[in-house]
């Protein structure tokens, strides 16, 4: 699996940090700092304090006293953080993160800055609802597409947005085909298979959300890899992404329960490199078949289009209204295409549930350099409870 060298906090706060600051890394990291209280991180024996100074990022040694969060990393918990080998989600999903002040809530906060700062990374800012392409032109993000359209028409539409609905792709009879499949899978998952994600009702009653590597164990499934229908989709912009069949959990199957549940069934704002390998798996293309269709009633697809290669912080229940926001209704047969770092979500339904979607995703070639046979970024997630994910998430 994936790793890195540690790297020595105290080193790289007194040689590295300082220019950074200075230069664009510490511009970018600016544009994340609106409201956020000064951050304590203890590392090892080190500490230091990361604060805004009007619109300037700053970082001091040790923990200043009106710092709004607190939190101890061990050293090697830092260096997967610096690097994005892992978030900090991954890192309090692991328990990893050891809060002595304020909240995990409140380091997810500062996680975009800290990005920007140690790697780079644009913050996407919202600019209005309207979303425009690299020539200025305005862009529809519903905008009905077909195979039809051309490679240049639907990569230019998907360059601007990261994410795309593409309408009857599969005929009703490879659908029936392939529900049959997941009925089969279904009715052989249990909660100790690692090859399925449980959720719990309310009253803690297990319930099957997701089937992975569903290719292991169906043929009609694993064929889909070769699909030249898919395989067009996913090289519009790289053409040397692959479907990733053996690992980072395969060919996936998301169900959509309805009601009131504890985990993952129902996933917030995020990105699919959200828990880290950003630098690896970067710019995977995940392709959601859409078994049943979907809607408010059943759950569906939600992204901020034009969000992809930068740090989106979560909107606020008011700021989709302020933003390029999309919802994905569907019907059996299309596909939604969407960048595995667009920030997207998966809400709970409206009504009686029952969505079902299966996920193909084509990965560039470093994540197969990586990322072994049966290894996923998300293991950590099938090893724990509904409950210690909730936890470990703040919720």
């Amino acid at each position: 699996m994936l790793g890195h060298d540690r790297i020595d906090a105290e080193t790289y706060h007194r040689d590295i940090v300082p220019g950074l600051l200075i230069g664009t890394h510490g511009k970018r990291a600016e544009a994340g700092l609106a409201g956020l209280d000064p951050l304590g991180l203890r590392i090892g024996t080190g500490a230091w304090t990361y604060r805004a100074e009007g619109s300037r990022l700053r970082v001091v040694e040790g923990i200043d006293p009106d710092a709004g969060c607190v939190v101890r990393l061990s050293p090697d918990a830092w260096t997967d953080l610096v690097t994005l080998l892992r978030t900090a989600a991954a890192l309090a999903i692991a328990g990893d993160v050891h809060t002595e002040q304020g909240t995990v809530l409140d380091l997810f906060r500062w996680e975009p800055a800290l990005r920007a700062l140690y790697q780079g990374i644009e913050i996407y800012l919202p600019q209005g609802p309207e979303l425009y392409d690299r020539h200025g032109a305005r862009v529809d993000p519903a905008a009905e597409l077909t195979l039809d359209h051309s490679d240049r028409e639907l990569a230019e539409h998907f360059e601007a947005t990261g994410v795309m609905r593409v309408r009857g792709v599969f005929s009703a009879a490879e659908i029936a085909a392939l529900n049959a499949e997941v009925d089969r899978l279904a009715a052989e998952a249990r909660p100790d298979d690692d090859r399925s994600w449980w959720a719990e009702t309310e009253s803690g009653e297990a319930v099957l959300c997701r089937i992975v590597y569903a290719s292991e164990r169906s043929a009609p499934i694993d064929e889909l890899a070769r699909d030249p229908r898919l395989v067009r989709l996913a090289g519009l912009l790289h053409d040397d992404l692959a479907a990733s069949m053996d690992r980072m959990e395969g060919v996936s199957v998301l169900l959509k329960p309805a009601g009131r549940l504890k985990g993952l069934a129902n996933i917030p704002w995020h990105t699919d490199c959200g828990l880290g390998g950003h630098h690896i798996m970067c710019p995977s293309v995940a392709i959601g078949i859409q078994l049943t269709g979907s809607c408010a009633e059943t759950g569906y697809l939600e992204a901020i289009p034009g969000s992809h290669g930068r740090t989106c912080p979560q909107p606020t229940r008011e700021e989709p209204a302020n933003l390029p926001y999309v919802a994905v209704p569907t019907e059996p047969g299309d596909v939604t295409v969407h960048v595995a770092d667009v920030l997207h979500a998966s809400p709970p339904p409206a009504g009686v549930g029952g969505r079902r979607t299966m996920y193909v995703t084509f990965r560039p070639p470093t994540l197969f350099e990586q990322v072994g046979p049966g290894e996923a970024i998300n293991d950590l997630i099938r090893s724990r409870t509904a409950s210690e994910l909730e936890a470990g998430l703040g919720r």
